[in-house]
């Protein structure tokens, strides 16, 4: 989650001078105030409204406010304060701008309230300490995207509960253009008309992607923000949503323990990343782990973890996921992970996988005979007789109503092997979800449970037992509210030493 501590500086001097710096703001009368909260307490907040013609709803958000008067003179003094905060030193950062503030009000002669000093204070900190205009959006942990399609355009979001929305940020032209360079400075990339698409990280972890000018987009300069996680959702959250059940996970982890190979599919923003960063979690602890991303996304509590990302063209190098996938096979790790696999990594991957490399991937394909055709034709082409090793697919969806949003896998499907005289891969459906009763329903039974019964000497009823025991130890999690990342990862690997244990020790917990 974005932090940015001056904000705790403010407050201290909201206290210290006994002033409040968001006064309440009136409301369309066509409007319905249907959620508010504070996005950062006491200074700025959250206004969702539903119009009460068309019932649509808006996301506001409220800072403080300041006059026409007021504005033109922050607008006077902004690049001021900026110079004399580049060129003073000595003290911490929010007393060098709290002085230069204080100068800059001196050298134009101008008297200012307690109120409006701290309301031109927040202003600077967002602009110059901060990462401006949609900072107080990136602290609004319901908010999964942040979009802006170009000049004149109101900024969309993504909430979680109420789906995409307009805001109330609005940028022009120059201030677009302006914006886009600081977003990209922030996140320590070159962005100009000679290189005018990003793809980086902020520091908070989000993944942006950025185009600048009009000559990409024809509507002016753009930028899209993928919200991070700073806990990223464990299976327990996801059997809080209703995204996977216990018995699916269940079963999910007896593949992952035994290095079986899944991968995730799904399309845009069905939240494959999220469900991958949930299976992970069942990797037993001690295991070597090297994941390979674009951007990072997997985030892991494991100490054996080698992660891995790509980098742009430096001195004519560039160094592309299938050159780290080459490199992490050199490391000899037990599980791979590939943070979503598009290009020529793809036949390494699966070579890695049909050479006993347990690999976890998630891939853009709405279903497996569209993932199958993806991997075999250019530019992925993925012989089928590697395909084979894919063990299981994980089907990701999103479901959208008109009174709610839901992610769900949809199936899971074991590949078996290829038919020998049609060439056919034998695909078995183990788990389906059923819309109307939003339920998920054992399809068929499991072969490749049986293939680890084979493998470990272990007889089928043991397995099965297992897959009982774990689903009920998921459930007494789900009960128990263990639902925190690092307390439901301490409780896998405690699990896997001492399963007895784990079960005494989550038996003590409240629930």
């Amino acid at each position: 989650m974005l932090t940015n501590p001056y904000y705790t500086n403010l407050r201290s001097l909201m206290e210290e001078f006994d002033v409040d710096i968001v006064e309440k703001v009136e409301t369309n009368p066509n409007e319905e105030v249907i959620d508010e909260y504070w996005l950062i307490e006491r200074i700025a907040k959250a206004r969702i409204v539903e119009n009460i013609e068309n019932l649509r709803k808006q996301y506001y958000v409220v800072e403080p406010q300041i006059s026409e008067e007021e504005a033109t003179l922050l607008y006077s003094i902004y690049e001021d304060v900026r110079q004399k905060l580049i060129y003073s030193i000595g003290l911490d950062v929010f007393e060098r701008l709290m002085n230069a503030v204080k100068r800059v009000i001196n050298d134009y002669s101008v008297k200012t309230e307690d109120e409006l000093f701290l309301k031109m204070l927040y202003y600077f900190i967002r602009d110059f300490l901060g990462l401006g205009i949609v900072e107080p959006v990136l602290y609004d942990e319901n908010v999964e995207d942040i979009s802006c399609d170009g000049y004149g355009i109101p900024v969309f979001v993504y909430h979680r509960k109420y789906g995409n929305m307009s805001t109330n940020i609005v940028l022009e032209k120059e201030v677009l253009d302006n914006y886009v360079l600081l977003l990209a400075q922030r996140a320590n990339k070159h962005l100009s008309y000679s290189n005018p698409i990003v793809d980086a990280t902020l520091p908070d972890g989000s993944r942006i992607q950025i185009t600048y000018g009009s000559e990409i987009s024809t509507r002016g300069s753009t930028f899209t923000v993928r919200k991070f996680r700073e806990e990223p959702l464990t299976p327990i959250d996801l059997m809080n949503f209703g995204t996977v059940s216990a018995r699916m996970f269940a079963y999910l982890w007896l593949l992952i323990e035994h290095k079986r190979n899944v991968m995730v599919i799904g399309e845009t923003a069905s939240g494959k990343t999220t469900t991958l960063n949930a299976l992970l979690m069942f990797i037993p602890p001690d295991s070597k782990i090297v994941s390979i991303e674009d951007t990072r996304e997997i985030q892991l509590y494991h100490d054996n973890w080698i992660p891995e990302v790509t980098r742009l063209s430096i001195e004519g190098q560039e160094i592309d996921m299938y050159d780290l996938l080459r490199a992490a096979l050199r490391q000899r790790p037990e599980y791979i992970v590939v943070g979503e696999v598009r290009g020529r990594e793809a036949q390494t991957l699966f070579q890695a996988m049909a050479t006993g490399h347990a690999s976890y991937a998630t891939f853009h394909a709405g279903d497996v005979d569209q993932l199958i055709h993806r991997l075999e034709e250019e530019p992925l082409n993925v012989p089928r007789v590697l395909i084979q090793y894919l063990d299981a697919v994980a089907i990701q969806g999103r479901h959208v109503t008109r009174t709610e949003k839901k992610r769900r896998i949809k199936a899971v499907f074991e590949i078996l092997g290829i038919e020998s005289e049609t060439k056919e891969l034998l695909l078995n459906p183990v788990y389906r979800w059923d819309p109307p009763t939003d339920r998920f329903i054992e399809s068929s039974s499991s072969t490749k449970l049986e293939s680890i019964s084979q493998s470990t000497g272990m007889t089928m009823t043991e397995i099965l037992e297992e897959l009982d025991n774990r689903t009920r130890f998921l459930e007494m999690l789900r009960e128990r509210n263990a639902f925190r990342y690092r307390n439901f990862v301490r409780f896998v690997s405690l699990y896997y030493s001492n399963p007895e244990m784990a079960f005494e020790e989550l038996e003590l917990l409240e629930v």
